[in-house]
Protein backbone atom coordinates (compact mmCIF):
# COMPACT_ATOMS: atom_id res chain seq x y z
CA UNK A 1 0.00 0.00 0.00
CA UNK A 2 1.61 3.28 -1.12
CA UNK A 3 0.37 6.78 -1.58
CA UNK A 4 2.04 9.63 -3.46
CA UNK A 5 1.03 13.24 -2.84
CA UNK A 6 3.14 16.42 -3.09
CA UNK A 7 6.12 14.31 -4.19
CA UNK A 8 5.86 12.19 -1.01
CA UNK A 9 5.84 8.42 -1.13
CA UNK A 10 4.29 6.85 1.96
CA UNK A 11 5.18 3.24 2.71
CA UNK A 12 5.79 0.63 5.39
CA UNK A 13 9.46 0.34 6.29
CA UNK A 14 11.34 -2.69 7.56
CA UNK A 15 12.31 -2.17 11.24
CA UNK A 16 16.00 -2.63 10.41
CA UNK A 17 15.86 0.13 7.78
CA UNK A 18 13.66 2.33 9.97
CA UNK A 19 16.16 2.17 12.82
CA UNK A 20 18.80 3.83 10.62
CA UNK A 21 16.70 6.93 9.90
CA UNK A 22 17.77 10.13 11.59
CA UNK A 23 14.25 11.63 11.62
CA UNK A 24 13.29 10.47 15.12
CA UNK A 25 16.72 11.10 16.56
CA UNK A 26 16.72 14.65 15.22
CA UNK A 27 13.18 15.33 16.50
CA UNK A 28 13.55 13.82 19.98
CA UNK A 29 17.25 13.65 20.73
CA UNK A 30 20.23 15.92 21.24
CA UNK A 31 22.83 16.71 18.63
CA UNK A 32 24.55 14.69 17.20
CA UNK A 33 21.45 13.01 15.86
CA UNK A 34 22.80 9.76 14.43
CA UNK A 35 21.06 6.59 15.66
CA UNK A 36 22.84 4.90 18.55
CA UNK A 37 23.78 1.31 17.66
CA UNK A 38 22.69 -0.11 21.03
CA UNK A 39 19.38 1.74 20.91
CA UNK A 40 18.83 0.51 17.35
CA UNK A 41 19.33 -3.12 18.32
CA UNK A 42 17.07 -2.77 21.36
CA UNK A 43 14.28 -1.15 19.34
CA UNK A 44 14.42 -3.84 16.64
CA UNK A 45 14.36 -6.60 19.24
CA UNK A 46 10.97 -5.52 20.57
CA UNK A 47 9.39 -4.29 17.31
CA UNK A 48 7.90 -7.56 16.06
CA UNK A 49 4.32 -6.21 16.37
CA UNK A 50 5.11 -2.61 15.43
CA UNK A 51 4.60 -1.25 11.92
CA UNK A 52 7.00 1.60 11.00
CA UNK A 53 5.84 4.00 8.28
CA UNK A 54 7.76 6.80 6.57
CA UNK A 55 7.18 9.56 4.03
CA UNK A 56 9.91 9.90 1.40
CA UNK A 57 10.69 12.88 -0.79
CA UNK A 58 13.20 12.24 -3.57
CA UNK A 59 14.09 9.00 -1.79
CA UNK A 60 14.85 10.67 1.54
CA UNK A 61 12.72 9.98 4.66
CA UNK A 62 11.25 13.25 5.90
CA UNK A 63 8.46 12.11 8.24
CA UNK A 64 7.86 8.95 10.26
CA UNK A 65 5.51 7.22 12.68
CA UNK A 66 5.29 3.82 14.32
CA UNK A 67 2.09 1.87 14.87
CA UNK A 68 2.39 -0.75 17.67
CA UNK A 69 -0.31 -3.42 17.93
CA UNK A 70 -2.19 -3.49 21.23
CA UNK A 71 -5.53 -4.41 22.78
CA UNK A 72 -7.82 -2.07 24.68
CA UNK A 73 -10.92 -2.24 26.82
CA UNK A 74 -13.52 0.07 25.28
CA UNK A 75 -16.56 0.21 27.54
CA UNK A 76 -16.29 -3.42 28.55
CA UNK A 77 -15.20 -4.96 25.23
CA UNK A 78 -11.50 -5.77 24.70
CA UNK A 79 -10.79 -4.72 21.11
CA UNK A 80 -7.75 -4.65 18.85
CA UNK A 81 -6.14 -1.21 19.15
CA UNK A 82 -3.22 0.43 17.38
CA UNK A 83 -1.05 2.96 19.17
CA UNK A 84 0.76 5.80 17.44
CA UNK A 85 4.30 6.71 18.45
CA UNK A 86 7.48 8.21 17.10
CA UNK A 87 5.64 10.83 15.03
CA UNK A 88 8.39 13.08 13.72
CA UNK A 89 9.55 15.07 10.71
CA UNK A 90 12.69 16.83 9.57
CA UNK A 91 12.50 20.63 9.20
CA UNK A 92 12.15 20.39 5.41
CA UNK A 93 9.16 18.10 5.90
CA UNK A 94 7.26 20.31 8.31
CA UNK A 95 4.16 22.30 7.34
CA UNK A 96 4.02 20.22 4.16
CA UNK A 97 1.29 17.81 5.21
CA UNK A 98 3.61 14.80 5.32
CA UNK A 99 2.78 13.78 8.88
CA UNK A 100 -0.91 14.01 8.04
CA UNK A 101 -0.30 11.72 5.07
CA UNK A 102 1.59 9.24 7.24
CA UNK A 103 -1.26 9.22 9.75
CA UNK A 104 -3.91 8.76 7.06
CA UNK A 105 -1.87 5.88 5.64
CA UNK A 106 -1.72 4.35 9.12
CA UNK A 107 -5.50 4.67 9.50
CA UNK A 108 -5.88 2.72 6.27
CA UNK A 109 -3.61 -0.01 7.60
CA UNK A 110 -5.66 -0.18 10.80
CA UNK A 111 -8.88 -0.57 8.83
CA UNK A 112 -7.36 -3.30 6.67
CA UNK A 113 -6.29 -5.11 9.83
CA UNK A 114 -9.72 -4.90 11.48
CA UNK A 115 -8.59 -2.44 14.17
CA UNK A 116 -11.47 -0.16 15.27
CA UNK A 117 -9.66 2.25 17.64
CA UNK A 118 -6.35 4.05 18.11
CA UNK A 119 -4.61 5.97 20.91
CA UNK A 120 -1.55 8.18 21.29
CA UNK A 121 0.26 10.64 23.54
CA UNK A 122 0.19 14.06 21.83
CA UNK A 123 3.02 16.54 21.58
CA UNK A 124 0.21 19.08 21.10
CA UNK A 125 -3.43 18.24 21.65
CA UNK A 126 -4.79 20.59 18.99
CA UNK A 127 -2.64 18.99 16.28
CA UNK A 128 -4.05 15.52 16.88
CA UNK A 129 -7.58 16.76 17.41
CA UNK A 130 -7.46 17.92 13.80
CA UNK A 131 -6.64 14.30 12.91
CA UNK A 132 -9.72 13.01 14.70
CA UNK A 133 -8.48 12.34 18.24
CA UNK A 134 -10.19 13.38 21.49
CA UNK A 135 -8.51 13.80 24.87
CA UNK A 136 -8.61 11.65 28.00
CA UNK A 137 -8.78 13.00 31.55
CA UNK A 138 -5.33 13.65 32.96
CA UNK A 139 -3.93 11.07 35.42
CA UNK A 140 -3.55 12.16 39.03
CA UNK A 141 -0.31 12.14 41.00
CA UNK A 142 -0.36 11.70 44.77
CA UNK A 143 2.54 12.73 46.98
CA UNK A 144 2.52 11.63 50.61
CA UNK A 145 4.83 10.84 53.51
CA UNK A 146 5.35 7.14 54.31
CA UNK A 147 5.17 8.00 58.02
CA UNK A 148 1.53 9.04 57.62
CA UNK A 149 0.79 5.45 56.59
CA UNK A 150 2.01 4.02 59.92
CA UNK A 151 -1.51 3.04 61.07
CA UNK A 152 -1.87 0.85 57.98
CA UNK A 153 1.43 -0.90 58.70
CA UNK A 154 0.08 -1.92 62.13
CA UNK A 155 -3.25 -3.22 60.80
CA UNK A 156 -3.82 -6.97 60.38
CA UNK A 157 -2.79 -7.93 56.86
CA UNK A 158 -5.81 -8.40 54.61
CA UNK A 159 -3.53 -9.18 51.70
CA UNK A 160 -0.03 -10.59 51.68
CA UNK A 161 2.59 -8.54 49.82
CA UNK A 162 5.45 -10.03 47.83
CA UNK A 163 8.13 -7.76 46.39
CA UNK A 164 10.16 -8.95 43.40
CA UNK A 165 12.51 -7.48 40.80
CA UNK A 166 10.59 -7.04 37.55
CA UNK A 167 12.72 -9.77 35.96
CA UNK A 168 11.26 -12.25 38.43
CA UNK A 169 7.76 -10.86 38.83
CA UNK A 170 6.97 -10.02 35.21
CA UNK A 171 4.89 -13.10 34.32
CA UNK A 172 2.67 -12.77 37.41
CA UNK A 173 2.36 -9.01 36.94
CA UNK A 174 1.44 -9.40 33.26
CA UNK A 175 -1.15 -12.05 34.10
CA UNK A 176 -2.73 -9.70 36.65
CA UNK A 177 -2.84 -6.88 34.07
CA UNK A 178 -4.54 -9.15 31.54
CA UNK A 179 -7.29 -9.91 34.07
CA UNK A 180 -7.53 -6.26 35.06
CA UNK A 181 -7.93 -5.18 31.45
CA UNK A 182 -11.28 -6.91 31.26
CA UNK A 183 -12.69 -4.63 33.97
CA UNK A 184 -11.09 -1.21 33.35
CA UNK A 185 -12.35 1.04 30.57
CA UNK A 186 -9.57 2.37 28.35
CA UNK A 187 -6.99 -0.09 29.67
CA UNK A 188 -4.49 -1.02 26.96
CA UNK A 189 -1.84 -3.71 26.76
CA UNK A 190 1.03 -3.97 24.32
CA UNK A 191 1.70 -7.27 22.63
CA UNK A 192 3.79 -9.36 25.00
CA UNK A 193 6.65 -9.34 22.45
CA UNK A 194 7.00 -5.63 23.23
CA UNK A 195 6.13 -5.55 26.92
CA UNK A 196 8.83 -8.11 27.84
CA UNK A 197 11.27 -5.25 27.52
CA UNK A 198 10.26 -4.28 31.07
CA UNK A 199 11.35 -7.73 32.22
CA UNK A 200 14.60 -7.55 30.31
CA UNK A 201 15.45 -4.02 31.46
CA UNK A 202 14.64 -5.02 35.06
CA UNK A 203 14.62 -1.37 36.13
CA UNK A 204 11.81 -1.49 38.68
CA UNK A 205 10.34 -3.48 41.54
CA UNK A 206 6.88 -5.00 41.50
CA UNK A 207 4.92 -5.46 44.73
CA UNK A 208 2.15 -8.04 44.37
CA UNK A 209 -0.83 -8.17 46.74
CA UNK A 210 -2.28 -11.64 47.18
CA UNK A 211 -5.43 -12.83 48.89
CA UNK A 212 -5.05 -16.57 49.11
CA UNK A 213 -3.59 -17.59 45.75
CA UNK A 214 -5.16 -14.71 43.82
CA UNK A 215 -3.26 -11.54 42.95
CA UNK A 216 -5.60 -8.64 43.71
CA UNK A 217 -3.20 -5.73 43.38
CA UNK A 218 0.15 -4.71 41.97
CA UNK A 219 2.44 -1.71 42.22
CA UNK A 220 5.56 -1.09 40.14
CA UNK A 221 8.02 1.33 41.68
CA UNK A 222 11.55 2.70 41.80
CA UNK A 223 13.49 4.32 44.64
CA UNK A 224 15.58 7.32 43.72
CA UNK A 225 18.04 6.76 46.59
CA UNK A 226 18.37 6.83 50.36
CA UNK A 227 16.25 9.67 51.82
CA UNK A 228 14.93 10.22 48.31
CA UNK A 229 11.57 9.24 46.84
CA UNK A 230 9.61 6.08 46.16
CA UNK A 231 8.05 6.57 42.72
CA UNK A 232 5.17 4.21 41.90
CA UNK A 233 4.57 4.23 38.16
CA UNK A 234 1.53 1.96 38.47
CA UNK A 235 -0.81 1.28 41.40
CA UNK A 236 -3.69 -1.08 40.59
CA UNK A 237 -5.98 -2.91 43.00
CA UNK A 238 -9.22 -4.86 42.69
CA UNK A 239 -10.03 -5.05 46.42
CA UNK A 240 -9.77 -2.80 49.46
CA UNK A 241 -7.46 -5.31 51.15
CA UNK A 242 -5.01 -5.02 48.24
CA UNK A 243 -5.15 -1.21 48.26
CA UNK A 244 -4.46 -0.85 51.96
CA UNK A 245 -1.90 -3.66 51.87
CA UNK A 246 0.12 -1.84 49.20
CA UNK A 247 -0.23 1.47 51.04
CA UNK A 248 1.05 -0.23 54.18
CA UNK A 249 3.98 -1.57 52.14
CA UNK A 250 4.83 2.00 51.16
CA UNK A 251 4.60 2.89 54.86
CA UNK A 252 7.34 0.35 55.61
CA UNK A 253 9.76 2.65 53.76
CA UNK A 254 9.42 5.40 56.37
CA UNK A 255 13.12 5.34 57.31
CA UNK A 256 14.31 4.93 53.72
CA UNK A 257 12.54 7.64 51.70
CA UNK A 258 11.10 11.05 52.54
CA UNK A 259 8.15 10.91 50.16
CA UNK A 260 6.15 8.53 48.02
CA UNK A 261 4.91 9.63 44.63
CA UNK A 262 2.12 7.53 43.10
CA UNK A 263 0.61 7.74 39.61
CA UNK A 264 -3.14 7.09 39.70
CA UNK A 265 -6.11 7.05 37.39
CA UNK A 266 -8.19 10.22 37.03
CA UNK A 267 -11.00 8.72 39.11
CA UNK A 268 -8.84 8.33 42.23
CA UNK A 269 -8.98 10.69 45.24
CA UNK A 270 -6.06 9.73 47.53
CA UNK A 271 -6.92 12.46 50.02
CA UNK A 272 -9.89 10.26 50.99
CA UNK A 273 -7.87 7.06 51.58
CA UNK A 274 -7.22 7.61 55.27
CA UNK A 275 -7.53 10.18 58.04
CA UNK A 276 -4.67 12.66 58.53
CA UNK A 277 -2.96 11.37 55.38
CA UNK A 278 -2.28 14.87 54.04
CA UNK A 279 -1.84 13.50 50.51
CA UNK A 280 -1.17 16.17 47.93
CA UNK A 281 -2.99 15.32 44.71
CA UNK A 282 -2.37 17.00 41.38
CA UNK A 283 -2.73 16.50 37.65
CA UNK A 284 0.66 18.19 37.20
CA UNK A 285 3.95 16.32 37.48
CA UNK A 286 7.43 17.29 36.28
CA UNK A 287 7.99 13.89 34.63
CA UNK A 288 4.44 13.35 33.41
CA UNK A 289 3.55 12.44 29.88
CA UNK A 290 0.70 14.46 28.36
CA UNK A 291 -2.80 13.10 28.80
CA UNK A 292 -3.49 10.51 26.09
CA UNK A 293 -5.95 10.84 23.23
CA UNK A 294 -8.05 8.31 21.34
CA UNK A 295 -9.77 8.01 17.99
CA UNK A 296 -12.39 5.77 16.45
CA UNK A 297 -11.01 4.19 13.27
CA UNK A 298 -14.14 2.21 12.43
CA UNK A 299 -17.61 3.20 13.63
CA UNK A 300 -18.86 -0.24 12.63
CA UNK A 301 -16.16 -1.79 14.85
CA UNK A 302 -17.87 -0.40 17.98
CA UNK A 303 -20.51 -3.12 17.82
CA UNK A 304 -20.78 -4.85 21.19
CA UNK A 305 -19.36 -2.24 23.55
CA UNK A 306 -21.47 -1.40 26.60
CA UNK A 307 -24.13 1.25 26.07
CA UNK A 308 -27.21 2.66 27.74
CA UNK A 309 -30.77 2.09 26.58
CA UNK A 310 -31.23 4.70 23.85
CA UNK A 311 -31.36 4.92 20.07
CA UNK A 312 -30.22 7.63 17.70
CA UNK A 313 -29.58 8.13 14.00
CA UNK A 314 -26.73 10.52 13.29
CA UNK A 315 -24.41 11.67 10.54
CA UNK A 316 -20.69 11.18 11.17
CA UNK A 317 -18.11 13.44 9.55
CA UNK A 318 -14.60 11.98 9.19
CA UNK A 319 -12.25 13.48 6.65
CA UNK A 320 -9.34 11.06 7.11
CA UNK A 321 -11.39 7.85 7.47
CA UNK A 322 -14.06 8.35 4.77
CA UNK A 323 -15.52 4.89 5.41
CA UNK A 324 -16.98 6.43 8.59
CA UNK A 325 -18.63 9.31 6.73
CA UNK A 326 -22.41 9.28 6.56
CA UNK A 327 -25.49 8.22 8.50
CA UNK A 328 -25.42 5.56 11.24
CA UNK A 329 -27.90 4.21 13.72
CA UNK A 330 -26.66 3.56 17.25
CA UNK A 331 -28.82 1.44 19.55
CA UNK A 332 -28.07 0.51 23.15
CA UNK A 333 -30.94 -1.87 23.79
CA UNK A 334 -29.89 -4.86 25.87
CA UNK A 335 -26.86 -3.10 27.33
CA UNK A 336 -24.66 -3.48 24.25
CA UNK A 337 -24.19 -1.07 21.37
CA UNK A 338 -25.55 -2.12 17.99
CA UNK A 339 -24.16 -0.09 15.08
CA UNK A 340 -25.62 -0.11 11.60
CA UNK A 341 -25.03 2.09 8.54
CA UNK A 342 -28.14 3.80 7.22
CA UNK A 343 -27.43 4.39 3.56
CA UNK A 344 -31.14 4.92 2.86
CA UNK A 345 -31.50 7.94 5.12
CA UNK A 346 -32.05 11.28 3.45
CA UNK A 347 -30.54 14.59 4.59
CA UNK A 348 -32.43 15.86 7.61
CA UNK A 349 -33.58 12.40 8.70
CA UNK A 350 -30.80 12.09 11.27
CA UNK A 351 -30.99 13.60 14.74
CA UNK A 352 -27.65 15.41 14.46
CA UNK A 353 -24.24 15.56 12.87
CA UNK A 354 -21.13 14.62 14.86
CA UNK A 355 -17.50 14.88 13.88
CA UNK A 356 -15.38 11.81 14.54
CA UNK A 357 -13.77 13.81 17.36
CA UNK A 358 -17.16 14.22 19.01
CA UNK A 359 -18.07 10.56 18.68
CA UNK A 360 -14.63 9.55 20.01
CA UNK A 361 -15.07 11.89 22.99
CA UNK A 362 -18.45 10.32 23.74
CA UNK A 363 -17.29 6.73 23.48
CA UNK A 364 -14.14 7.18 25.57
CA UNK A 365 -15.13 9.76 28.16
CA UNK A 366 -18.84 10.45 27.90
CA UNK A 367 -18.32 14.16 27.24
CA UNK A 368 -21.45 16.22 27.67
CA UNK A 369 -22.85 16.65 24.13
CA UNK A 370 -24.23 20.05 25.10
CA UNK A 371 -20.61 21.24 24.87
CA UNK A 372 -20.15 20.05 21.28
CA UNK A 373 -21.35 23.20 19.57
CA UNK A 374 -18.59 25.10 21.41
CA UNK A 375 -15.95 22.49 20.58
CA UNK A 376 -16.89 22.31 16.88
CA UNK A 377 -17.84 18.64 17.28
CA UNK A 378 -21.48 18.69 16.17
CA UNK A 379 -24.93 20.13 16.55
CA UNK A 380 -27.06 17.83 18.75
CA UNK A 381 -30.31 19.40 19.92
CA UNK A 382 -31.60 18.75 23.47
CA UNK A 383 -33.33 15.48 22.50
CA UNK A 384 -30.20 14.19 20.74
CA UNK A 385 -28.09 15.26 23.71
CA UNK A 386 -30.29 13.25 26.06
CA UNK A 387 -30.00 10.15 23.87
CA UNK A 388 -26.22 10.47 23.59
CA UNK A 389 -25.82 10.94 27.37
CA UNK A 390 -27.79 7.76 27.93
CA UNK A 391 -25.84 5.79 25.33
CA UNK A 392 -22.44 6.94 26.60
CA UNK A 393 -22.46 7.97 30.28
CA UNK A 394 -19.43 9.69 31.81
CA UNK A 395 -16.40 7.38 31.96
CA UNK A 396 -12.83 7.64 33.25
CA UNK A 397 -10.52 5.73 30.90
CA UNK A 398 -7.10 4.55 32.14
CA UNK A 399 -4.76 3.85 29.22
CA UNK A 400 -1.94 2.20 31.24
CA UNK A 401 0.62 1.67 28.45
CA UNK A 402 3.11 4.32 27.42
CA UNK A 403 4.52 4.29 23.90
Amino acid sequence: MTHDTRRAEIRIVDPEEFSTFTVNHYAFGATPSEPNADERRAWIRYAAKTTPVAAFVDGKPVATATFPAMTQNVRGAVLPMTGVGGVASLPEGRRQGYVRQVMAFGFGLMREGGVPVSTLYPFRESFYERLGYAGFPTPRYATLKPGDLAPLVRMPAGAGIEQLPMAEGFETWRSFLERLQGTVHGFSLKDVSNSVRLRDDNASWVALAREGTTVTGAMTFRITGYTGELRADTFYTTTSAARYGLLGWIGRHVDQVKTAHIKLGPQEFPELWYRDLAAQSSTVDADAWPAPMARIISVAGLNGIAAGAANIALDVSDELCPWNDGPWTLSGEGGRLAVSPRAGLLPGETACTLTIQGLSALVYCGHDPADFVYRGWGDPDPDAQAALRTLFPTAFPVLHEQF
